[in-house]
């Protein structure tokens, strides 16, 4: 099609992105070759940059992670997403910026359906107050994408025998643990390093295991 190559070609320069860098973005969503850049993918960029005071190069590392971005709304869906976890999360648009670099995937999630409910689950179990859920999201901005929250601290808890304070402790102090695949690192990583350890209490042991957490 005539028209594929002058807008992928604006898409490219617009976003100062390499061939490869291209080349990715459309295997990845490519229905963008079907969007009129000038009326619908600049417009819809130029508002993701303005809104979250992004560099262009912030901007091409977004779309990058996150192709997706050009199919979506930006009033209809980008908006409203980013502006329900600022509200939720009483994020200053500092703040927002910083999260959505770091987890530039909160952009395609619904906040009703994916967000909140993650982040409602969270603070339930851990029983923390709206600054404490705030604060691990900005340690973490990730922790709004994960499932299965609650069972890593049912089994954290029980583990380690810990009581709900000292749960909540660990969790502050070690927010990437609830990254961590349960089944494949944790409890395996636990038996190894309890085996390492057992000379040690098992307080001590849990220290260690702590402070070197695996991926």
């Amino acid at each position: 099609d005539k028209n594929i190559k002058p807008t992928l070609c604006k898409v490219r320069d617009h976003l100062k992105l390499s061939e490869d860098e291209l080349r990715k973005i459309v295997l990845r969503s490519p229905s963008i070759v079907g969007y009129n850049f000038d009326d619908n993918t600049k417009p819809k960029l130029d508002a993701v940059k303005d809104y979250l005071n992004l560099s262009t190069n912030e901007l091409r590392k977004i779309t990058l992670t996150i192709p997706t971005i050009i199919c979506y709304s930006f009033d209809n869906n980008i908006k409203p997403t980013l502006e329900a976890v600022q509200n939720y999360l009483e994020l200053s648009d500092d703040e927002l910026r910083k999260i959505v670099l770091r987890k530039p995937a909160i952009i395609s999630l619904n906040f009703d359906d994916n967000i909140k409910p993650t982040l409602d689950t969270l603070q339930d179990r851990l029983e923390i107050s709206d600054a404490e859920l705030k604060e691990m999201v900005l340690k973490m901005p990730s922790i709004i994408g994960y499932s299965n929250i609650v069972p890593k601290l049912d089994w954290l808890q029980t583990t380690f025998d810990l009581n709900q304070l000292q749960l909540v402790k660990l969790v502050k102090k070690e927010t990437m643990l609830m990254g961590v695949n349960l089944d494949k690192t944790l409890v395996p990583g636990v038996a190894f390093w309890r085996e390492c350890f057992n000379d040690r209490t098992d307080v001590e042991a849990m220290a260690e295991i702590i402070s070197k957490p695996r991926e």
